[in-house]
């Protein structure tokens, strides 16, 4: 199953593939993913369960639009609703009043064919406002756990209903109760796309910088684990579509809190820091709060962190240097986190000095910028690499002496200050220590199993490590750390 992120990158795919009849039938369909609108006779497509057919899960209305897997089974499709969550869907019979195009057609003709269909094109959706503060949306209709909670007032688009459940669009996808919710508007087709702008509203100005950035998040009141969040680091110019107390949801959707726009208000977030069980651990900072999805940055025990929005379990996070530069969002389980500093018993951090001039990455937008061999930096995080081979690169997270988070994406570049740590792993097979990060390297020692060598910085690929007063680099999956 896709992410959200992944999946709202789906929908983006050009309608025109569509508009130009290229409909994949059950039975044909390769791998990939495609973008469908629901248009039918009625009120809209009924979904099920599976892909047999046994089992109805719902209905989505017409003029609802999504991405679905291009793997046919039954002839039926699998659509991602949310992260927890997909229905199948018969994509003919949900596409079966868009036009077709045939070879007998001149383009003009099926132009004009288009133009009028859309002009006119059935449409079920509507918008609800929240009646209740701390409404739910679930991510599932068997409410398999909360992803956010939403204030009253609150206006979400809905896109279908799954028995006493409506299934729910804003920033964050999922199934609310009916009886939590009130029809404000039905809504045309050409309005399903800006459902939340209002040009007619007053301008106001969000203030953001570089090193106070603000997040526009999945809702209102600071519970959430969506890290679908979009980054704010320069003063922006919003409407307020609803305000909400401590809290405003802006025309084009998402929420942020009321003090971004009060120039003189506090312009930060909360601070926790990073608490490994170990020195050498390192907690990883996923895409979505789920222990299935791959890691980001995986960060260093003593880090500090800043927390957008969080639930039980999960906080959605934000690390930047002091002064700015490279920033990295995500989602950190909550029992790894100090929200007071003090009971952090290990610090992951390592000091390092570059051995030679290195061209840093100083952004997430490539503006990179040389450093001078002998420059000090602490090594706050590693980004994990795709492959464990010895030809991939390494890549750090650094921050400067002048507090800028920054992305060292060169390896063997990075020699450790501190020679003696004091932290052993032991090799769990023969393995053998080399001058450089390099299957080509000299080798200097051949390090029979069972042994253990002192760990002086932990690489995803290579660790640099100390044994028998030398000291050199190691495979990191012949070692296994404390």
């Amino acid at each position: 199953m896709k992410t959200t992120k992944q999946k709202r990158l789906f929908m983006l795919v050009p309608v025109w593939l569509l508009l130009f009849g290229l409909l994949l039938w059950a039975g044909t369909a390769s791998a990939g993913w495609n973008d469908f609108r629901v248009s039918t006779e009625g009120k809209g497509i009924t979904v099920y369960s599976s892909s047999s057919g046994s089992s109805k899960a719902g209905i989505l209305y017409n003029g609802y639009g999504n991405g679905l897997s291009l793997e046919s089974t039954n002839g039926r499709y699998e659509c991602d609703l949310t992260l927890d969550y997909s229905v199948w869907v018969n994509q003919e019979k949900a596409e079966s009043l868009i036009p077709q195009w045939t070879d007998k057609m001149e383009n003009d003709e099926y132009e004009a064919l288009m133009e009028n269909w859309e002009k006119n094109r059935p449409c079920n959706m509507f918008m609800v406002e929240v009646v209740k503060d701390d409404t739910p949306v679930y991510s599932s209709p068997g409410h398999k756990h909360v992803t956010v909670r939403h204030k009253k007032g609150t206006l979400l688009l809905v896109c279908g209903e799954f028995g006493n459940d409506y299934y729910v669009e804003e920033r964050a996808d999922g199934f609310v109760a009916k009886d939590a919710v009130r029809k404000v508007s039905d809504l045309k087709a050409d309005q399903i796309n800006n459902a939340y702008e209002d040009d007619s509203l007053p301008v106001q100005t969000l203030y953001a910088s570089e090193t106070e950035p603000v997040y526009k998040v999945a809702s209102a009141g600071a519970y959430g684990d969506d890290s679908n969040v979009f980054c704010y680091t320069s003063n922006q110019k919003v409407r307020v579509l609803c305000d909400l107390g401590d809290w405003v949801q802006l025309s084009g959707g998402g929420f942020v809190e009321k003090r971004f726009l009060d120039p003189e208000g506090a312009h930060s977030y909360p601070t926790a820091w990073v608490k490994c069980d170990g020195a050498l651990d390192r907690l990883n900072l996923r895409w979505c709060a789920n222990t299935d999805y791959t890691a980001e940055v995986k960060l260093c025990s003593g880090v500090p962190v800043h927390v957008i929005t969080q639930t039980e379990k999960w906080a959605v996070v934000f690390v930047t240097g002091p002064n700015g530069g490279y920033n990295e969002t995500g989602c950190v389980m909550k029992e790894y986190l100090s929200f007071n500093g003090k009971d952090i018993e290990y610090s992951g951090i390592t000091q390092v000095r570059l051995k030679e001039n290195v061209n840093a990455r100083f952004s997430n937008y490539g503006d990179y910028s040389e450093l001078p061999a002998g420059t000090l930096l602490n090594v706050i995080g590693v980004f994990p690499s795709s492959s464990s081979h010895s030809d991939s690169t390494e890549h750090y997270l650094c921050e400067t002496e002048d507090g800028r988070y920054i992305e060292i994406q060169e390896s063997g570049v990075l020699e450790p200050v501190n020679t003696e740590t004091g932290i052993f792993a032991k090799v769990s097979s023969a393995v053998r220590m080399r001058t450089e990060p390099d299957p080509e390297a000299k080798v200097l020692h051949q390090v029979k199993a069972k042994t253990k060598v002192e760990v002086l910085l932990r690489g995803e690929i290579w660790t640099i490590v100390k044994y028998k007063n030398e000291i050199g680099y190691m495979m990191s999956r012949y070692l296994s750390f404390p």
